[in-house]
């Protein structure tokens, strides 16, 4: 199983990466639909790595873990997938 440092870097890598680089668009040609799409992802990403790297117990998979918790961990999953989705379709159109 690997460590939870090694599955949080690529959340939080992506995520860096695709909030830098919309944050930089943003502030070159000002907000638009996709750039504000691919904030709100990178953003998540991030948050969905952060929270697998201190282990809180919506994001470690475990049975026992809070129902809440699972609800915040989807929510933020699936923001990030829709924002992704939403904006690489915006973005090839």
């Amino acid at each position: 199983m690997p460590s939870h440092k090694a599955t949080a870097a690529a959340p939080i890598a992506t995520g860096v990466l695709l909030a830098g680089t919309a944050a930089r668009d943003v502030a070159q040609h000002g907000l638009e639909l996709w750039t504000a799409l691919a904030l709100a992802g990178g953003l998540s990403a991030v948050a969905v790595g952060l929270g697998v790297l201190a282990g809180f117990s919506g994001f470690n998979g475990d049975d026992d873990a809070n129902e809440n918790d699972n609800w915040t961990t989807v929510a933020l999953a699936g923001l990030a997938l829709t924002c992704v989705a939403v904006g690489a379709g915006i973005a090839l159109a």
